[in-house]
């Protein structure tokens, strides 16, 4: 693909994700961001979660304060 056609594809592609942002705003009227400060918090505790059995499974206690050595 030519840099003409990369930046057609690049220019069509923000149009369609503007559009869509759009009209998930416009749409879910005033519930749009209390459900996405719900949904953020859920994937940051569930992320959270992953990280703590990470660290316990190798044998890092995820409670330990750290060093400031």
């Amino acid at each position: 693909m030519n840099w003409i056609g990369d930046k057609i594809a690049l220019l069509a592609t923000g149009v369609v994700c503007a559009a869509g942002a759009w009209a998930i705003l416009h749409y879910s009227g005033k519930w749009f961001f209390p459900a996405v400060t719900v949904i953020g918090v859920l994937l940051l505790y569930r992320d959270n979660q992953r990280l703590r059995t990470l660290l316990k499974e190798n044998g890092i206690d995820p409670k330990r304060k750290l060093s400031s050595d």
